[in-house]
C-alpha cells in the first residue's frame, strides 16, 4: 500500500476520468490507495452512507440503481468511522475488500464521493458485456477550494437544447455547483415575445426540465440578462439584433445602433425588471441573478445625453439590483466598466471604463458581487500570482469573483487569490469556444482550480462525456464526443 501527499499524487488525480480524481492541494488531505488491489464494486457489496441528511442515502441507492442497474452494489445508511474535514461539501471514502464508505456532512458532499467513485470505477474485465464494476483499494479525503464553483455557458441560435444539457450535467460531474446561463436571443419570452429570435428552443417547458436535472445532481442554475451592453442578444461582430432586426418599432428601447438598451427610457426598466422576474421565476428563484453589463458603450440618444453618463448608468444598475435583491437573490455583473482603462493600476488588464469609473464604483450597493473577467490577452500562458484588480475591488467592500476563459494556466493562480483575499469564487467563461480541445481546456483547468489540484494531462475527457452521455441515454451522433461533427458538412458541398 502506498501513501502520498496530493501535491505529490499528479498521476493520480482523478477529476473526471478512469484513474484521475479532483482532490485539494492542501497538505492535510490525501489519497491512498493499491493500483494493483481492485475489488468488486457490484451487487455484491454493501456501500455504507454516513450523513446527517437522510435524503443523501436515498440518493445514492437511486443513482447507483440508475447508473448501475441490477449489478448496483446494496447502499445502507450506518456510522462509518470516517472523519470528515470542516466544510459542507467535504466528503470521505474508503473503498476495501469488505466494500464502500463514504462520509459526508450534506446532501452536497455525498454527490461529489459518488461522483469520485463513478469516475474511478472501470467495468470488470473478461466479459463480453459488463457485468459489473471494479475499484482499487483505497481512501480518499476531498473538499473544495472555493464555495462557489460556476460554468458561464451561452446559449446562441446555433445550440442546440441538448448541448446546453450536456455542458451542465459534465460541469457537476466536475463538482461545479453553479451554472450562469445566458441567453443570446433564444430565451422565449411569454411576458415580451418580440425580445428572442423566431426559433428560440429557450422554453419554459426546457428551462424547467433543465433547472429540475440541476437540482438533483447538484448544480443550481443561474440566469442572466445583458441589462447594458450586448442588448443585441448577438455578438458584435455579426450585426444582429434578436429584436430590432424583426421588430424595429422597438427601437426607443435601445441607443442608436442597437448595442445598449437606452437607459434614459422608463420603459427600458419597466421592460427589463418583467424579464428578469420572468427568468428569475422559470429559473426557480435561484439565490443570484446576473445583470451583465459588460463591453457597453457610452449613451449617445439625445435624451440620455442630457444626463452625466454615469449617474445614468448607475441609476439604472442600482435599480435594478435593487429589484433583484426585492426578489430574494444578490446581483452579479462583469467588472470591465468599474476601473479606469487609463490608470496605470490596471495595464495589462481587462479595463474598459472611463474617469468616472471609480465614482461609480464607490456608490453601487455593495451586495453586487463583481464578476472580474481577467483574460490574459497578451499572454495566454501566464502564471501571475496577484490580480490586484480583484484586491481592488475586495478592498472597496465587494464580493469579488474570478472568471478566466481560455488562460488555463492562470486558473489555479487566480483561485489561490481569491482563496488569499477572502474573495467570493471562481467562474469559468466558455463564450463560443464550448467544443473540442477547447471545450476540454476550459473546463479540466477550471474544475481543477476551483478544488485546489494542478491539472493532470493523464486526464480521460472522454470518458466523462461517455458517463454523462449514458445519463442523457443519447443516441443522436451529434451528442457523442465533444465535437458535432467529425468532418464539417461545409467541406462536402462543392463550389
Amino acid at each position: 500500500m502506498k501513501t502520498k501527499r496530493i501535491t505529490d499524487v499528479v498521476a493520480a488525480c482523478v477529476l473526471c476520468a478512469t484513474m484521475c480524481l479532483t482532490v485539494t492541494a492542501a497538505p492535510l488531505q490525501k489519497l491512498t490507495w493499491d493500483k494493483n488491489t481492485w475489488v468488486a464494486f457490484d451487487n455484491t457489496i454493501t456501500a455504507t452512507v454516513d450523513c446527517p441528511d437522510p435524503a443523501a442515502t436515498e440518493w445514492v441507492k437511486a443513482h447507483f440503481a440508475d447508473w448501475y442497474g441490477s449489478y448496483a452494489p446494496k447502499v445502507a445508511s450506518g456510522k462509518t468511522g470516517l472523519t470528515v474535514q470542516d466544510g459542507d461539501e467535504a466528503y470521505v471514502a474508503a473503498v476495501d475488500a469488505n466494500g464502500m464508505k463514504i462520509a459526508s456532512r450534506t446532501l452536497a458532499g455525498t454527490r461529489w464521493a459518488a461522483y469520485t467513485l463513478r469516475q474511478i470505477a472501470i467495468a470488470k474485465r473478461g466479459t463480453f458485456k459488463t457485468e459489473g464494476m471494479l475499484l482499487p483499494t483505497m481512501n480518499i479525503t476531498d473538499a473544495p477550494h472555493l464555495s462557489f464553483r460556476a460554468i458561464h455557458l451561452c446559449w446562441f441560435p446555433e445550440v442546440r437544447p441538448q448541448q446546453i444539457e450536456r455542458a451542465i450535467r459534465l460541469a457537476a460531474l466536475m463538482k461545479f455547483n453553479y451554472a450562469i446561463i445566458e441567453p443570446w436571443g433564444m430565451y422565449k419570452s411569454e411576458k415580451h415575445p418580440w425580445w428572442p429570435w423566431p426559433q428560440a428552443n429557450m422554453t419554459k417547458d426546457e428551462v424547467n426540465r433543465l433547472v429540475a436535472i440541476g437540482k438533483d445532481i447538484g448544480i443550481t442554475l443561474i440566469p442572466q440578462i445583458n441589462v447594458y451592453g450586448h442588448a443585441s442578444s448577438s455578438r458584435g461582430c455579426t450585426i444582429k439584433h434578436s429584436a430590432l432586426d424583426l421588430h424595429p418599432e422597438y427601437e426607443p428601447l435601445f441607443e442608436p445602433g442597437g448595442w445598449n438598451w437606452c437607459l434614459s427610457n422608463p420603459e427600458t426598466q419597466r421592460v427589463l425588471r418583467e424579464l428578469i422576474a420572468e427568468m428569475h421565476e422559470n429559473f426557480g428563484n435561484p439565490p443570484y441573478f446576473h445583470l451583465g453589463c459588460d463591453e457597453a458603450q457610452r449613451q449617445t440618444c439625445p435624451e440620455c445625453v442630457k444626463t452625466p453618463n454615469s449617474e445614468l448608468v448607475l441609476k439604472h444598475i442600482a435599480g435594478l439590483a435593487e429589484f433583484v435583491k426585492s426578489r430574494g437573490a444578490r446581483a452579479m455583473m462583469w467588472h470591465d466598466m468599474l476601473i479606469d482603462k487609463k490608470d496605470a493600476r490596471w495595464k495589462g488588464f481587462v479595463a474598459n471604463g472611463d474617469s468616472n469609473a471609480t465614482n461609480l464604483l464607490a456608490r453601487l450597493p455593495k451586495d453586487i458581487i463583481i464578476c472580474d473577467w481577467q483574460y490574459s490577452y497578451d499572454n495566454m500562458n501566464e502564471t501571475r500570482k496577484e490580480w490586484p484588480t480583484m484586491t481592488y475591488f475586495k478592498e472597496q467592500g465587494f464580493s469579488v469573483a474570478c472568471c478566466p476563459w481560455m488562460n488555463d494556466k492562470s486558473m489555479k493562480p487566480m483561485a489561490d487569490h481569491i482563496v488569499k483575499i477572502g474573495g467570493f469564487g471562481f467562474i469559468e467563461t466558455t463564450w463560443h469556444h464550448l467544443r473540442g480541445s477547447d471545450w476540454q481546456k476550459m473546463y479540466m483547468g477550471a474544475a481543477h482550480a476551483a478544488w485546489g489540484s494542478p491539472v493532470s494531462h493523464e486526464v480521460s475527457f472522454q470518458r466523462s462525456l461517455r458517463l454523462i452521455g449514458q445519463d442523457m441515454k443519447v443516441t443522436d451522433y451529434l451528442d457523442t464526443g465533444f465535437l458535432n461533427y467529425q468532418v464539417p458538412p461545409s467541406w462536402w458541398i462543392s463550389n
